[in-house]
């Protein structure tokens, strides 16, 4: 059975490093390409993550295409509390030689998709990038076989009681998303919650004997700590990994749902919010296999030793 071929979308803060990690890892995944995208932290330090990362992990042939900088409409929020200053839990990874593409992310997203037809897009920050491609490159609604979307919460968010972060910091490029009809996979903060991790457990997952191993782990000291700090648990989350975890296996997933969603577009408490409307438009993930996903986690040790 062929590879997917995947273009990762990405703010690469820390759970997005980790992310990309597994795709690279994950044999059933052949990433062409990553398109960086302001949310987390700004897109200077999100793009500069990217190429650090790729170069750490001796996979510079991959293209890296810049994005955009602010979102549609909303206000600019970051998630620097707990990804740190630099994105990626205050850990330098080394200066990197590789360069991005001149191409910005529309393009480069176009482009691979011409190329590649079918092409599934792994997107784990706001929408921005994608709205702006299939706005600029309608076609990409055929060419595009499916997006796998980090995003939205159905009972409880993560930066308001209603609304999870990366649907939050720009609902309008996600609601332009939903209108296009591509194939949309939405794994939620729901699902999130249904796999969270002690440090034990990490430790336990055998992460010390590789050198990628060792950055996953030094990775998740700044979120242990915030956590611990703002909710009194010593333990994180990992939206992103659990999402591309789901793209190499979708037998991970214990509860999904076949549904619709509607973005909170008016300025209320209520902005960002992902709700649930009649129709079978989407693939909405629920729950976790905890396991299944430590299974797939692990592969990132085998990265660089």
């Amino acid at each position: 059975m062929s590879a997917k071929q995947v273009l990762i979308d990405t703010d690469c803060g820390i759970d997005d490093a980790v992310a990309i990690m597994i795709a690279l890892a994950s044999p059933e995944l052949e990433v062409l390409g990553i398109s960086t995208v302001s949310g987390n932290v700004p897109l200077e330090r999100v793009t500069d993550n990217v190429l650090r990362l790729l170069g750490f992990l001796g996979r510079a042939e991959i293209p890296v295409f810049r994005g955009a900088s602010l979102p549609l409409v909303e206000r600019v929020h970051r998630a620097e509390g707990i990804h740190g200053a630099n994105g990626l839990g205050n850990v330098e990874l080394p200066a990197s030689h590789k360069l991005e593409e001149k191409e910005r992310a529309p393009e480069g997203i176009s482009r691979l998709a011409r190329e590649h037809p079918g092409l599934t897009l792994l997107t784990l920050g706001p929408l921005t990038n994608v709205a702006m491609a299939v706005n600029l490159y309608p076609e990409l609604k055929e060419r595009i076989g499916n997006i796998v979307t980090m995003g939205g919460a159905i009972a409880h968010g993560n930066i308001t009681r209603f609304a999870e972060f990366n649907f939050y910091a720009d609902p309008e490029a996600v609601q332009f998303v939903l209108d296009s009809g591509i194939p949309l996979t939405v794994v939620t903060w729901d699902a999130t919650l249904s796999a969270p991790y002690s440090e034990e457990e990490l430790q336990a997952l055998g992460f010390g004997s590789s050198a990628s191993g060792r950055l996953f782990l030094d990775l998740q000291r700044l979120p242990l700590a915030y956590i611990e700090k703002s909710y009194g648990l010593h333990g994180v989350t990992l939206p992103d990994p659990l999402t591309a975890a789901y793209l190499v296996d979708p037998g991970i997933a214990r509860k999904v749902i076949q549904g619709n969603l509607r973005m909170e577009l008016n300025r209320s408490t209520l902005r960002g919010a992902s709700v649930t409307v009649e129709g079978r438009r989407l693939q909405i993930v629920l729950e976790i296999d905890k396991s299944a996903f430590s299974r797939i986690l692990s592969r990132l040790i085998a990265l660089k030793r």
